[in-house]
């Protein structure tokens, strides 16, 4: 059993770790500068905007600034610097990022308003030293060592350097704790990395299908130029393979009563999905119980928006919104015959690029929203494959986006196991064998 007797910012520590000040742990800590135009060495300098919330720097907007000499030398990076994210941003933006230096860095210095630590070696391993004021960030405690300016904010550097932070006395244990850390971090940016292929996928394949694609046909968003289809395909108006039909018109006396029934507005429909959270009671008459249900396969288009990239997103109707009635602002698309058309295959053209910048380019606006009509929608044309090769196609974009899902799941596990490793690590609650 693990008897803990210190405590230090980070939690209680076990009897053989030592509570350290920060401070102790240095060889050095430096403020940086601004430099002049004028000075005789040219630096790269590294401030506010380079830091990032996940410890690592962003070089991709990097000032230039001239030093003398001997300031020059006095702010030039070294491995193992740990840089902080001193002061920066806006009054309201919380400051205190933390980075390190991994390599050389040549001509690189950093801008007075950051804070570059030296770790002693000795005393503690670097990466651990990076670990621990990481995890110091994310526990919110670094916000209250701020200080707030008309312009800025400002980190109180005296009070971060006396805090007191858990330090195992063995060095082995020290490197375990970085190297188990630092694995689990290479791990999740590796997994972020399969996401962003697979999205990548996903993405190319919803365009290669339905970009536009036995005959030519002359698209109205291209404005005049011509697209084909792939051979064997045909092209088809909405209106000739689907019904349109436009919603309820929504006013005070529709208020549910007698015959009240559950109705979708515009905010339950987002792209191919929808959403139950927030669900509606309208008042029912006459057949409309009946004409405007909606049923199984039926799509539904969103009519205006404000955002005119939202305009036509589409969602397929699931056994749960069966019975459902609909808004005048969403109109019902329901096939004619779902042996020519799959249902699942319309709405993802729908939903398709090429649509998007359709109704962009053509849609009518007014007081600040973009909208289309029925009359619109039905002239829209769709390009067709054969019913056969529109399952095939959505199979493989199913494929796609469920391979982003699992991803994106294993990532959210991989999050939670690197934060418990970190809170039961870095305070000796978990200890590694050596």
């Amino acid at each position: 059993m693990i008897r803990h007797r210190y405590q230090t910012i980070l939690g209680a520590i076990p009897d053989d770790w030592k509570a350290r000040s920060l401070r102790s742990l240095l060889t050095d800590d430096l403020s940086g500068d601004w430099g002049d135009d004028e000075g005789d060495v040219t630096l790269s300098v590294l401030r506010s905007t380079n830091f990032t919330d996940s410890g690592n720097l962003d070089l991709a907007d990097i000032a230039r600034r001239g030093f003398s000499s001997t300031k020059a030398a006095q702010i030039q990076v070294q491995p193992n610097d740990v840089l902080i994210e001193r002061s920066g941003g806006g009054p309201n933006q919380p400051v205190g990022r933390v980075a390190m230096i991994r390599e050389m860095m040549p001509e690189t210095g950093f801008a007075n308003f950051v804070q570059a630590l030296r770790p002693n070696p000795s005393e503690i391993v670097p990466e651990l030293l990076l670990w621990m004021l990481h995890q110091l960030n994310r526990s919110g405690f670094v916000e209250k060592l701020q200080h707030q300016t008309t312009q800025m904010r400002n980190l109180d550097l005296r009070d971060y350097l006396k805090i007191l932070l858990p330090v195992p006395s063995n060095p082995e244990e020290q490197t375990s704790i970085a190297e188990t850390l630092n694995a689990a971090d290479d791990y999740i940016r590796a997994l972020e990395e399969e996401i962003r292929k697979a999205e990548r996928v996903a993405v190319a394949l919803n365009q290669v299908h339905f970009a536009a694609g036995p005959h030519t046909v002359r698209f109205p968003y291209e404005y005049g130029t011509t697209r084909t289809i792939p051979h064997g395909w045909a092209s088809k108006r909405l209106g000739k393979i689907a019904d349109v039909t436009s919603g309820i018109t929504l006013n005070q006396d529709r208020e549910a009563a007698d015959n009240g029934v559950r109705y979708l507005t515009v905010v339950n429909v987002y792209r191919g999905r929808i959403d139950l959270t927030e669900e509606r009671y309208l008042e029912s008459r006459g057949n409309e119980a009946e004409s405007k249900r909606l049923n199984r396969h039926d799509i539904l288009v969103v009519e205006g928006h404000a955002n005119p990239g939202e305009i036509g997103r589409a969602a397929l109707v699931s056994e749960r919104e069966v019975g459902m009635s609909f808004q005048n602002h969403l109109f019902r698309v329901r096939l004619k015959n779902e042996d020519e058309v799959r249902a699942r295959f319309l709405v993802r053209a729908l939903n398709s690029p090429r649509v998007r910048r359709h109704w962009v380019a053509t849609a009518n606006t007014s007081s600040g929203l973009s909208t289309i009509n029925r009359t619109a929608l039905r002239r829209l044309i769709i390009p067709l494959p054969k019913p056969g090769e529109q399952d095939l196609i959505v199979e493989r974009l199913e494929a796609a986006e469920e391979q982003v899902t699992a991803l994106n799941k294993q990532l959210i596990a991989a999050r939670r196991v690197k934060q418990s490793l970190l809170q039961n690590l870095l305070t000796g609650k978990t200890r590694l064998k050596l």
